[in-house]
């Protein structure tokens, strides 16, 4: 069979007990590829949608303000902004590597599985990685902020996180019973963000030009520009940390890449222009902030900056009113965004046989989709947005994501490093990324790392400054006991062993699933 034909066989892993994630000694495995894989719908437009979804949320309207406190100046903040675009560029070409190389779905988890070894831990790593530190729930409180905030509705704690849940509700349900309109909103949603950006754009030229009902806050003078400029190494790189961070989710397409048409063609487009269009906006945007803002303004903005652009632009007027609407917008395409990878990525999983109820998890009956998979998406999210009390500890809790994201992209650059290096490794792409690049991006991403562990000269959060990676780490570490409980402690107790029972599917993944044997009998041929 080759490309997008459908086998019609059926899984026969255990009949009395289907969602056994073990086969019996001489179980075959054979799977229904129509109950399984998706069908192969993104183009180029639907590839950069998934990218700018998840890259763009609510952090650029209010982000900038953060990271000029920090730098100092008005020169460190727009040239961190640049620095986080060509880091994240790189990142881009690292991540168009491995996708020429392995044009499937899977992502950063296929490309731990080909760098590392044992291959099964890393699966089990990503399993945690992918259920509990990629959940949208820091956007879906965002959301819920400026919806109230757009109706002129008083906002409470519960009221939030009940527009929240209502919120990443609707991006999941769309996704499980109308994947061609989630589809269809995820385009729109990417075309409203870049608007929005564009129009900051120009409200910033017009700035420039005079048109301003303030007066010209002088943040361009070359003397003064880089004036103020932090000489606290901690906030230098907290501010460049908090740029790089509103910069990921270039991974985004890699992760799906089976639902891709012309997977390597359409990634060659989709990734250089998304990014090139993301990082000029994000840049332009920033500098027209400063067209509009003084300095003063953004060191005691308590809304977006972009609202005290648009307020010193356009006065209280329809432009300014408008602005948490499409704020909230933004947010909703990230939820939108990741609603659509994540729950494919836990389908991967579940063809792996890592997960509980294998065989429920990786179905895509009855609408074409991983119901399952979105079931649970969904719970972990409201799990998140609901249990941690306000607060600290809510903001900690739901910024969780972004360190382990950066514990991920450092391993697979170390991982194509390593498989550059060893001839034996048989790496091969039609795409080669420069060593330049790979360096530059590789060093950029342990400074990440490390950043988060320098002790700050001050800290107004209850919440020890340490306490975030450290959490991320617990977690990704919960893959590691998983992996030696399951696949090592386990067997050994109980006298078997675990072999993998593997089918091939046509879009290059496998299913796998495990036959259960007691040591010293005679292992089944397959």
């Amino acid at each position: 069979m080759g490309g997008d034909t459908i086998s019609h066989a059926t899984i026969e892993t255990n009949a009395s007990h289907p969602d056994d994630h073990s086969l019996k000694a001489g179980e075959r495995l054979s799977v229904n590829e129509n109950h399984v894989l998706q069908d192969r719908k993104i183009g180029v437009l639907g590839a950069i949608s998934l990218i700018v979804n998840k890259i763009i949320g609510a952090g650029i309207f209010s982000t900038p303000s953060t990271i000029f406190k920090l730098s100092g100046s008005v020169g460190l903040s727009l040239l961190l902004w640049v620095v986080a675009g060509i880091i994240s560029a790189c990142g881009a070409l690292v991540m168009l590597e491995f996708g020429s190389a392995i044009p499937r779905s899977g992502g950063i988890k296929v490309y731990l599985e080909r760098s590392f070894a044992p291959k099964r831990m890393q699966t089990c790593i990503y399993l945690f990685f992918c259920l509990f530190l990629q959940v949208s729930a820091s956007n879906a409180i965002t959301a819920s902020e400026y919806l109230l905030s757009a109706a002129g509705v008083e906002s409470t704690t519960w009221k939030e996180r009940g527009l929240a849940i209502a919120a990443v509700s609707f991006a999941v349900g769309v996704h499980t019973v109308a994947p061609r309109v989630g589809r269809a909103l995820q385009d729109l949603l990417s075309m409203v963000k870049l608007f929005t950006l564009l129009f900051i754009v120009c409200t910033g030229f017009a700035a420039l030009a005079g048109h301003r009902r303030i007066p010209n806050p002088h943040n361009f003078d070359v003397k003064t520009s880089f004036s103020g400029t932090s000489n606290n190494g901690y906030d230098i790189g907290t501010a460049l940390l908090d740029a790089i961070f509103s910069y990921q989710g270039y991974d985004n397409v890699n992760a799906v890449l089976s639902e891709v048409k012309n997977p390597e063609q359409t990634l060659r487009i989709a990734l250089p222009c998304a990014m090139g269009i993301i990082t000029v906006l994000y840049v332009l945007a920033n500098v027209a902030y400063f067209a509009g803002v003084s300095k003063e303004e953004f060191r005691t903005a308590s809304v977006t900056i972009a609202a005290s652009l648009f307020r010193n632009v356009f006065g209280e007027t329809a432009a300014t009113q408008a602005l948490p609407a499409l704020v909230a917008l933004s947010a909703i395409g990230h939820l939108l965004g990741v609603a659509f990878v994540v729950p494919r990525l836990l389908q991967e999983l579940a063809k792996d046989g890592i997960t509980p109820f294998p065989d429920i998890m990786m179905q895509n009956r009855p609408f074409k989709t991983p119901i399952a998979a979105l079931v649970v998406h969904l719970g972990v999210t409201i799990l998140f947005i609901c249990a941690p009390p306000a607060g600290d500890a809510f903001s900690f809790v739901v910024g969780l994501s972004s360190y382990p994201m950066c514990v991920m992209l450092t391993a697979i650059t170390v991982g194509l490093v390593k498989m550059r290096l060893s001839p034996s490794e048989g790496w091969s792409s039609s795409y080669t990324a420069p060593w330049a690049v790979i360096a530059f991006y590789l060093a950029a991403n342990i400074f990440l790392l490390v950043m988060p562990f320098v002790p700050p000269n001050t800290s107004k959060s209850s919440i020890p400054y340490w306490l975030s990676p450290v959490v991320a780490l617990g977690i990704l570490g919960l893959g590691v006991i998983y992996y030696l409980l399951r696949f090592v402690l386990l067997p050994w107790v109980f006298g078997y062993t675990l072999h993998p029972v593997t089918k091939d599917l046509t879009d290059g993944s496998q299913v796998t699933r495990f036959s259960m044997q007691k040591k010293g009998s005679v292992e089944p041929s397959y």
